[in-house]
Formats: structure tokens, sequence, C-alpha cells
């Protein structure tokens, strides 16, 4: 009976599922092919990484943000901020699908150290005068952007909600000019990843059902890019992942023309791409094309990062946007004559 008593005690200790649940770890799969690949190299947002080797270097300088924060707002007490998140501490720790080590102050003072660090970042980016030369930032060619990748990390991310509590406290005690805290993120993510205008994002984040609020940056992101439930192609089972590659498809007489991306739709497409790309002419002609811009140091580097994207049996598991497209290629391709055609 002891057993079961100890059954019993642990489940009544589990805490209910939530819907705020958005930061996950990155799968194991994933991880062990490339550890560094989800691992920040030189910032720390939010819980699952504090402290962790190689970025104690930034903690100092966050609290140089937190300072400049609270200086230039001096009608705000920190203690304020401390006790709203205290509060909704349990919000905070339902965001993240994974138990959290730390206890509720220790939680609550990464979150406002973070949060604020963040949040500095985005202002600083839209107005010049708030940085210092000295900024070990922003007073350094590209380390915005090193930053930048940072954020983009799904396991290194702060709820957004916790960001429109600092924008509102901000900018309740500022003259303008005003800005919303989308048209902040927006432009400071502009300068390290491909994202969409401003005119466009915003018409996306502005008419979007309630549910469909901002989670995180990288939710940011994935919004800005995805298209309207109505411009998706049919999900449909696929049967084969096999089609030619693109040069070939190009010399039967294909044209390429540029995709739009929407949730596991970026994986789809990403899948998709791989399939068509086997070596370095299949990625120059899909550059020439549009429909890839690679920063890598050349073609037969972006064929080969392509191809070592692991995907496994996933796709497999569930329906599939682009196979329609997919069934006609083969079919095209198949037609006796049209494999030898020069485009």
């Amino acid at each position: 009976m002891e057993g079961l008593q100890n059954l019993t005690t642990k489940w009544k200790k589990l805490s209910p599922l939530s819907s705020e649940c958005r930061i996950y770890r990155v799968p194991k799969r994933l991880r062990d092919v490339k550890e560094k690949a989800y691992t920040p190299q030189v910032v720390s947002l939010g819980p699952l990484h504090h402290g962790g080797e190689g970025l104690q270097a930034m903690e100092e300088h966050k609290l140089r943000y937190v300072k400049d924060f609270f200086e230039r707002i001096p009608e705000v007490r920190v203690e304020d901020c401390f006790t709203y998140l205290m509060d909704r501490e349990e919000k905070i720790r339902a965001c993240y699908a994974v138990a959290i080590e730390f206890n509720a102050h220790k939680l609550v003072e990464i979150i406002l150290v973070d949060a604020i660090f963040t949040f500095e970042l985005l202002l600083k980016s839209s107005f010049d005068s708030l940085q210092d030369k000295n900024d070990c930032i922003f007073g350094k060619p590209r380390m915005s952007r090193v930053v930048i990748y940072d954020m983009m990390l799904l396991e290194n991310q702060i709820p957004f909600f916790i960001l429109e509590y600092f924008h509102t406290v901000y900018f309740t005690n500022r003259p303008i000019p005003w800005l919303s805290l989308f048209e902040l993120t927006h432009k400071f993510l502009q300068n390290g990843v491909y994202i969409r205008s401003l005119g466009d994002t915003m018409k996306k984040l502005n008419h979007g059902p309630q549910e469909d609020r901002i989670h995180h940056f990288v939710d940011f992101v994935l919004k800005c890019h995805r298209p309207q439930p109505s411009e998706l192609p049919q999900i449909k089972k696929l049967k084969t992942s096999t089609i030619p590659r693109a040069t070939a498809l190009h010399q039967a007489g294909v044209k390429f023309v540029n995709c739009e991306l929407h949730d596991h739709y970026i994986s789809d497409y990403v899948f998709f791409i791989d399939r068509l790309v086997d070596q370095s002419k299949d990625v120059e002609l899909l550059v020439e094309n549009n429909i890839l811009e690679s920063k890598l140091p050349d073609s037969e580097a972006a064929a080969a990062f392509i191809n070592s994207l692991d995907f496994g049996p996933i796709l497999f598991s569930r329906d599939f946007y682009f196979t329609d497209l997919c069934e006609a290629l083969n079919a095209y391709y198949s037609v006796p004559g049209t494999s030898g055609r020069q485009a």
C-alpha cells in the first residue's frame, strides 16, 4: 500500500495542463545532431538556459539595461514590477513545457531582468539616442545580430505578455514618440532575420483572432510569414517522398515561383526543398529563381546544409501540404520525353 500512496501523492502534485504552454525543449533527436545549433551562445533569456556555460558575461550587461530602464522612468518602482510578476508566477511557469527548477522568487527575478533587458534591446534598436557608444551590443559591429540569433532559439524565450506589460509601464510614463510592441519587435528582428515588411506584418497581427495572439519571438516570426487559412493548399496524405531534383525538373520545363509559409507548412516546405536539392547546381537554380537566399559561403555549402536536415519519419505521421504538387511533378516528369527536355 505504501507504493500506491506514493503514486497517488505524485499525481496529486501534478500541475494542470495549461493553454499557455508554448515554450518547449528541442527534441533530443534533433539536439543530438548538432547541440550548438539549439543552445544560446551569448545570452540566456528565461529559465531554461539561465546560468549556462559561456553566458555569464552578459549577465552584468543585463543589469545595466535594467538600471537604464528604471532611471528613465523614476516614477516606476522595481518593487512594484516584481510584485506584478510574482502575482503571475504560476502563469509564467505554465508557459514552459518543462519543470522549472527555480523557486518562485528566483524565477521572477530571472524573468524580470531578462524581460527588461529584452525590452531595452527593442527600445535601443529603435531610438539611437538611447544607445551608449560603449555598449557591448550596439557598440560592436554584428553583435546585435548574434544576440538576435540567440533570441530565435525556441528554448530561449520570454513570454510575450510580460514584454507587453513592460511596454505599457514604459510608454504610459513617457511622451511620444510611441511605438507599439509589434513595431519595436519588427524593427529589431529585421536586422538579423528575414521578415516581411512592417505593413504586411501589422495586417496579419492586428486582424488575427484573440486566441492567436503572439506568445514569444519565434511565434512572432512564424505569424509574420504564414498566409491566411484561405490561402493554404489542401493537405493530404503523402504517398512518396521522392520527386526529381530541381535541375532535372528545370530541364523538363518546370518553372519555379515563390511559396508561402504557415505553421507545419514551414517544415513541409523545407522538406520539399530538401527533395529538390541534391547538388550545388540545384541550389544555384533555386537562388536564380528567388526560391532560396543563402548566406552560406557557396552553393556547395548550402546544398550540404539542406541535405543534412533530418526530418526522419515525422512527416509521414500526418497530412502534408505539398502532396498535390509532389504528385503533379512526378506525373509530369514520368511522361516520356519530358525528363530529357531542355527548358
